[in-house]
């Protein structure tokens, strides 16, 4: 059985979006009758761990009160050595549009996945996004209604294989790369139910777990 936690959902994001929109993914996959997905919270993460999941998405910021004065964050100090930790000795990790928001850049974590979200233009943009079908070769693209998500990325420490382009200019949209014994994917797009259900946006998340859960 392939197990996944995932943790969806923070003050910007309906956690209900991203689980129809990660269940449209996984049902493109082949082995879907085999894998068994825990919906969680962020107190539950460490025991969610614990169970070493073959799979761990994380789709939240580490902002729980982004517009209150005294701004909370999820992600403490034995937490982001514990994902790291994890991935390292074999575990996976998807990070998935806000869940690379609001880290520290210091982090473990951030360190891991070696890009971060930077800003976006305010409200929802047309944004074409492009990637390499390695199989033929060619360039494609697909126009989406989207929050363009602009990154901090070290590309010459990881495979760059979606980009973005928009208003605001053109970003990084996608990068994976092996982590000690374990994978990362960063996958920026979507934010909106409707983005993260197009079909392009979904069959490109299915690859994603695809690759990050087969060895």
């Amino acid at each position: 059985m392939i197990k996944i936690a995932a943790l969806l959902g923070d003050y910007w994001h309906d956690a209900q979006d991203a689980k129809a929109g990660l269940e449209a993914a996984l049902s493109r996959l082949p082995y879907k009758a085999e894998i068994d997905v825990h919906y969680i919270t962020h107190p539950e993460v460490s025991d969610a761990l614990d169970e070493k999941p073959t799979l761990l998405i994380n789709a939240k910021m580490n902002r729980l009160n982004p517009k209150d004065e005294h701004v909370i964050t999820w992600l403490t100090d034995e937490l982001d050595e514990k994902i790291v930790n994890y991935v390292e000795s074999g575990g996976n990790l998807l990070t998935w549009h806000a869940g690379m928001a609001s880290y520290p850049s210091e982090s473990k974590y951030i360190q891991m996945l070696r890009g971060y979200f930077d800003y976006h233009p305010p409200g929802l943009q047309e944004v074409t996004y492009r990637y390499k079908d390695k199989e033929n070769t060619k360039e494609q693209t697909f126009l989406l209604s989207d929050e363009q998500y602009f990154v901090i990325c070290d590309q010459a420490k990881t495979e760059v294989d979606l980009w973005s382009t928009g208003v605001a200019g053109d970003t990084i949209a996608g990068w994976k790369h092996f982590f000690g014994n374990g994978k990362v994917c960063c996958f920026t797009p979507a934010h909106t139910k409707e983005g993260m259900l197009n079909e392009n946006v979904s069959t490109l998340l299915a690859e994603k777990i695809n690759w990050l859960i087969t060895r």
